[in-house]
């Protein structure tokens, strides 16, 4: 049940736009491809769900998403480029763990690194990020460039416990605050377009349907539509940038 939910969202997410997704790549592996680059997506479900990005040409990176008990896990593999395999030494590729451990909050990202060796003794390295998160916080997620995955966060807060009394406030703070908070925070920094984040709203509302329904603190029906109006698309933002963008048109075009 849990895959096939999981694989669902998954998709959604990196279907979002290729603008967003080329900005991750960015952030995570230190490239620098231009906002327009073309993306092609792989994708396989077994026990754990992935997808595998081809950008530009050749160049490929594989996410991972499983998660266990309360915590979510991201592996972010730079997976080369699509020739370099071809020319490898037989059972040249050697993963290599790199003792530094990143941690921010309760999350931690551990790096990695695979190797290829080529005849004439070439080495490529490729770095490969394991990254868990053990709490709800959309800040540090968005620090490090996993905006994207926001409505996992769910998954996370639905683990932890607390005071009933004090539930209530914590989830009204997680969604007024933190997700919707850090969305704009990031569409700010040129990392997500306007259209994305409404997108990942939507996705953040269908997620707190789909996993915090049994909640007491949504039985409170005022509270309960509080919290999904929140998270649903803001139509008057997108009708008000999509008249900015046809009067930037126009303007373009009166100039030539």
């Amino acid at each position: 049940m849990y895959l096939r939910s999981d694989a669902w969202m998954m998709r959604k997410i990196f279907e979002i736009s290729d603008y967003a997704l080329i900005r991750m790549v960015n952030r995570l592996f230190q490239t620098e491809y231009e906002d327009r680059e073309y993306i092609r997506k792989e994708w396989r479900e077994s026990e754990v769900i992935s997808v595998c990005m081809t950008v530009g040409c050749a160049n490929r990176y594989e996410f991972r998403m499983r998660r266990f008990g309360g915590c979510l896990q991201i592996c972010a593999e730079d997976k080369g480029c699509l020739f370099q395999f071809e020319d490898a030494v037989e059972q040249s590729a050697v993963q290599i763990r790199d003792p530094h451990i990143t941690c921010f909050g309760k999350n931690r990202k551990e790096v990695y690194c695979t190797t290829l060796e080529f005849i004439g003794h070439e080495r490529i390295i490729l770095p490969v990020y394991d990254i868990t998160l053990n709490d709800h916080s959309a800040w540090k997620l968005e620090e490090n460039g996993l905006i994207l995955f926001l409505p996992f966060l769910f998954y996370c807060f639905a683990a932890e416990t607390e005071f009933v009394e004090e539930r209530q406030e914590t989830l009204k703070s997680f969604v007024l605050r933190d997700i919707v908070g850090a969305l704009h925070i990031s569409m700010q920094k040129g990392n997500l377009t306007v259209f994305d984040v409404q997108r990942l709203k939507q996705c953040c509302r269908q997620m707190l349907w789909r996993t915090l329904t049994g909640e007491k603190a949504m039985q409170d029906l005022e509270f309960q539509e509080q919290i999904l109006d929140a998270l649903d698309a803001d139509i008057e933002r997108l009708e008000r940038y999509h008249r900015q963008e046809i009067e930037r048109a126009r303007n373009i075009c009166s100039e030539r």
